[in-house]
């Protein structure tokens, strides 16, 4: 009997070890933007974006080039989504990027939808509250499923940050270069209850460097100094494995496959009119 249970438990470790040695990164990413073409192309789809004020691409990313954003008024990347990135974000799904800050602005960062918090008004959110600060989360219903990290990043320094959301809570990992990825802890506890559905705001679009109506007030918005690179979204939960992969530098193949660039595939009348000053 003690023989069989031994066989069994090896068993199943090894049937553990082979799930995690066969899973790939590249299983389920719909969407990337590496900025390696010098834009803001979507390797996968045509969720490609542009460049507003001084925002602008440079040779400075983790891997080669990425966005640069200043701090200034309005200084950041917009894309907006189709139907089919807006349809996968409603269920389980993955948004991870790298991330170096000079200043970190309160409420600035990657995010998308109407308001960055004070209420159910976003559908995610992975961004600073300061240089040492990120606040994360998803919204469902009424609910704003957010929790906060402090101290878990540092100026001037390279950090991968990903979340996760499975249709029943999400995570928020964050990795020094070079370090060991951790799940930081959080007064609103990480991992963090967020049941899908997860709200969609259609008519927004993804925000790169930037955090609107601070505090809930129109017009109060927050511009990030720093720099993102390799902002890829997956239509899951990856595990914690395959966030330590990215983290360790591992690039999806998908999203190194820029395609052939044209006119873009998205109509920004909508953004630009909402962000006049």
């Amino acid at each position: 009997m003690k023989l069989f249970i031994s066989i069994l438990a090896i068993s199943v470790l090894a049937i553990g070890v082979t799930i995690s040695a066969f899973a790939d990164i590249n299983d389920g990413v719909i969407a990337a933007w590496t900025f390696d073409d010098g834009k803001v192309t979507d390797a996968i789809g045509k969720a490609h974006g542009e460049l507003f004020k001084a925002a602008k691409i440079t040779g400075d990313g983790k891997f080669g080039k990425a966005l640069d954003v200043d701090g200034s008024d309005d200084t950041r990347a917009d894309i907006e989504f189709n139907a089919d990135l807006e349809a996968a974000i409603e269920g389980p799904h993955t948004v991870s990027y790298w991330l170096y800050v000079r200043n970190g602005a309160n409420h600035s960062g990657v995010w998308k939808g109407e308001k960055v918090g004070w209420g159910a008004f976003f559908t995610f959110r992975m961004v600073t509250t300061s240089s040492t600060g990120l606040t994360w989360g998803t919204t469902s219903g009424g609910s704003e499923n957010w929790f906060a990290t402090d101290g878990a990043i540092e100026a001037d320094k390279w950090f991968h940050l990903c979340q996760t959301a499975d249709g029943e809570e999400s995570i928020g990992y964050v990795t020094p270069e070079g370090g060991k990825t951790e799940i930081p802890v959080s007064g609103q506890q990480n991992p963090h209850i967020a049941p899908e559905p997860y709200n969609l705001f259609p008519d927004r679009p993804l925000e790169l460097g930037a955090g609107r109506q601070i505090g809930g007030n129109q017009g109060n918005d927050m511009f990030l100094d720093g720099i993102i690179d390799d902002v890829i979204i997956w239509d899951r939960a990856l595990s914690e494995e395959e966030v330590e992969e990215l983290a360790s530098g591992a690039r999806p193949e998908q999203a190194l496959a820029v395609k052939a660039q044209g006119k873009l595939a998205t109509t920004w009348g909508k953004v630009k009119s909402y962000h006049r000053r």
